[in-house]
């Protein structure tokens, strides 16, 4: 008996050793650059897109640093039809010594064989009237995905003047990935798969459970995101016979792709990182996660460092086996319903340690006195505690955070703000009736009363 509690006691040790779930931060950005939403990486320069406040630029020779170069916002520039003020990137590729990026009024193109000083030269003649999304470069191939106008693909053997080659038609494509002879198309939840030698021509495709975000490829392993339903994973060494491995739901949405190593894939999930690995027979497993809560919009890897793109910051995680402690919460904020004065309401905050030794608390506490709280313990490897914190109401607009101060090295403080009674809508208000014109995945209108009962969300994104 004694021997076999030791043999599982050893095999659960093992596994935690092996396989910690957890990344090192060492460094951390507020850059100009807000609203993000792509990265690439090029040998040792990271490039960060935001829809406002322009294009930051990274060395990265010391992997655990980002040591910024540049902010380039794109106003002017030549090129063939190059555009004034206001245009704001969104996806970015880099090719040698350029970047092209997707903005609201066309394909642009950027200079970059000087990242301490980039060139914007303009936007692409004939691309200004598209939607552009994400894109692909590969040899001396472009790839644009536009929506509902196609695939368009370019010639930029001339890097600086890109020559339209073809556009494959789609209902609506958000991105593209070039791989060896084959260029993936994410055509809403099909994924079809054209012949790049034989003039772009249809091989296959395969349906999906929700449309697609992102493709990426790696040994011989297509990685697909897929929104609220996760990542896919098949193998596709054969062209002719591409078999699934596995799909594994991530906790929130799946939006990036990045691979690295030679089986693993850092996964964008809107509140958190994770990272997957595939062991190219029947399974995907979740082997790396960080709760950032700050929207990861996109991902980029070089060696087993992951560069996280968020709405507003970067931040660098390391990949690999790490001895100390490691602290998550499941949330970095806790708004709180109205609460009339004098009552109270609690909710609750999950901690848990993703290390490999026992996470000591040294200190917690709150900042505002409106708000108490259970006690919290140390916590060995592995293990979760909920802590309840209560509000108790006195007062209108009650703010503050509760804070944990630990033996985690690289986050030796963290902490989760706590908003009561708020001024204006409060989670749990009567939301007031509306109609709304549906302009696109649709027609007619929206009302809200008609989905009484049910869960709403609404997200609101403008093209310009």
């Amino acid at each position: 008996m004694k021997k076999s509690i030791i043999s599982i006691f050893f095999i659960i040790l093992l596994s935690t050793l092996l396989f910690p779930k957890n990344l090192t931060l060492h460094d951390y950005n507020d850059p100009s650059a807000h609203h993000i939403l792509d990265a690439d990486i090029q040998d040792d320069l990271l490039v960060v897109s935001g829809m406002i406040g322009g294009i930051e630029f990274y060395d990265i020779s010391n992997s655990q640093v980002l040591n910024h170069l540049d902010n380039l916002t794109l106003s002017g520039g030549g090129g063939g039809g190059g555009q004034g003020g206001g245009t704001k990137p969104h996806c970015i590729k880099l090719f040698d010594d350029y970047a092209y990026v997707t903005t609201n009024r066309g394909l642009g193109i950027i200079n970059i064989s000087n990242p301490n000083n980039p060139q914007y030269l303009g936007i692409v003649s004939g691309t200004n009237n598209y939607i552009l999304e994400n894109l692909d470069v590969l040899n001396d191939i472009l790839v644009v995905a536009a929506h509902e106008d196609g695939i368009l693909i370019y010639d930029v053997s001339n890097p600086s003047n890109p020559s339209y080659i073809t556009t494959i038609d789609t209902e609506n494509s958000w991105t593209a990935t070039l791989n060896d002879n084959i260029l993936y198309v994410a055509d809403e939840q099909i994924l079809e798969m054209y012949s790049i030698s034989n003039g772009f021509s249809y091989l296959n495709s395969i349906e999906l459970s929700n449309a697609i975000k992102d493709i990426a490829i790696n040994s011989n392993v297509l990685y697909v995101a897929i929104g609220s339903d996760g990542v896919v994973a098949y193998n596709i060494e054969q062209e002719s016979n591409i078999t699934l491995i596995d799909a594994y739901n991530t906790s929130a949405m799946a939006n990036k792709l990045a691979t690295f190593d030679y089986n693993k894939v850092a996964v964008s999930d809107w509140d958190d990182v994770e990272i997957l690995e595939t062991n190219f027979d029947d399974a995907i497993d979740l082997v790396g996660y960080k709760n950032t809560t700050r929207r990861t919009m996109a991902i980029a890897t070089k060696d087993n460092y992951i560069y996280s793109a968020e709405w507003a910051a970067v931040q660098v995680f390391e990949y690999g086996e790490i001895s100390g402690p490691d602290i998550d919460l499941n949330t970095y904020e806790l708004n709180y319903p109205y609460v009339p004065n004098s009552d109270s309401y609690t909710m609750s905050l999950e901690i848990t340690n993703n290390g490999n030794s026992i996470l000591n608390i040294i200190d917690a506490y709150t900042t505002n006195n409106e708000f108490s709280y259970s006690e919290l313990n140390d916590l060995y490897p592995g293990e979760t505690q909920v802590v309840d914190i209560v509000y108790s109401a006195n007062s209108n607009n009650s703010s503050g955070s509760y804070r944990i101060l630990t033996n985690d090295n690289d986050e030796p403080e963290i902490i989760c703000e706590t908003n009561g009674n708020i001024n204006g809508a409060n989670i749990g208000d009567v939301a007031p009736n509306f109609e709304l014109d549906i302009i696109a995945n649709g027609v007619g209108s929206f009302q809200l009363s008609d989905y009484i009962g049910k869960i709403i969300v609404l997200a609101f994104f403008a093209p310009n």
